[in-house]
């Protein structure tokens, strides 16, 4: 416990890393580990065909100088794009770098769904194309083989005028093809609402909050734990753009709100702060579904 402290503090880029590299593992989803790795300061790089490894890795992180150059970045892996094996993954990697995307699909031979969700992950970035021309061309990507001319491959140009995805439309996109975002948290879109429904940020709860009032806290539900030994509590992670929070459901408001807990991956939490052996959780009162990007779950009665 010490050692891993330790590098977490130290190094925590390739603590960090080593992490995703090793999922499924652990407590803690992807994308709460990049959450937590980009609030003390790492910069997390998405999946890119020209770029990425088969697994997370370190490179030079741009636009760092001085002492802050010697900090990398995580690029985050290709094997973590949705449908794509290993074998395929190792494929792509050998096969760097590539030209366009006709040069990719010919090099490749990767199926179109496997196109459709690397170009969700937004993969092509560095081939100068948006994630919508590069979901607009993967269908006719995936008919191009080595045994047609160069140049020849049919309408790859996306019409003009192709809208771009906004950025909750992005945030929706990774969490789709890949289970994390290395840009955005989801609740970060819903801060808005949040702000109007007068609820407080996870960091802000947990220095702020004084013991015994009631406030209000939105964010992801990362666990759900219901130990027997608990007496019929139930223990909640919420997860937002700051930190987490604990919460504690008690058996009667769990027992009238059980399907809005079970069945929510977001949740707005009313409660009482409670502050024991130098801990502060929130005392649910009431809890209110809250409408986040699909694609997230939590990792429930583990």
């Amino acid at each position: 416990m010490y050692a891993s402290a330790w590098l977490k503090h130290h190094y925590p880029e390739a603590f960090t890393c080593a992490l995703l590299a090793n999922q499924p593992m652990g407590f803690y989803s992807p994308l709460t580990l990049i959450a937590d790795a980009k609030r003390h300061g790492v910069t997390v790089l998405p999946a890119d065909v020209n770029h990425s490894s088969p697994q997370p890795t370190l490179e030079p992180c741009p636009g760092r100088s001085g002492e802050a150059a010697a900090r990398p970045a995580i690029r985050l892996g290709l094997a973590a794009v949705r449908g794509l094996g290993p074998d395929q993954a190792e494929t792509i990697a050998s096969h760097q770098p590539y030209r366009d995307l006709e040069d990719f699909a010919r090099r490749t031979a990767l199926p179109a769904p496997v196109l459709e969700a690397l170009a969700t992950a937004g993969a092509f970035a560095s081939l100068g194309v948006t994630r919508r021309q590069a979901l607009w061309s993967a269908g006719l990507l995936a008919r191009t083989s080595d045994a047609m001319l160069p140049g020849t491959a049919p309408a790859l140009t996306a019409p003009a005028g192709l809208p771009e995805m906004t950025a909750i439309e992005e945030t929706i996109a990774d969490l789709w093809a890949t289970g994390a975002s290395a840009t955005t948290h989801p609740v970060q879109h819903a801060r808005p609402h949040l702000v109007r429904c007068g609820a407080m940020t996870c960091a802000d709860f947990k220095h702020g909050a004084t013991p015994g009032t009631m406030v209000a806290v939105g964010g992801l539900v990362t666990h759900r734990q219901r130990p027997p030994t608990a007496g019929g509590v139930l223990f909640i992670s919420l997860e937002d753009e700051t930190g987490l929070v604990n919460i504690i459901c008690q058996p009667h408001v769990w027992e009238r709100q059980r399907r809005i807990a079970l069945g929510n991956a977001g949740l707005l939490v009313h409660g009482t702060a409670e502050r024991r052996d130098g801990a502060i959780n929130l005392v649910a009162t009431r809890l209110t579904p809250l409408t986040l990007a699909p694609g997230t779950r939590s990792r429930d009665f583990r």
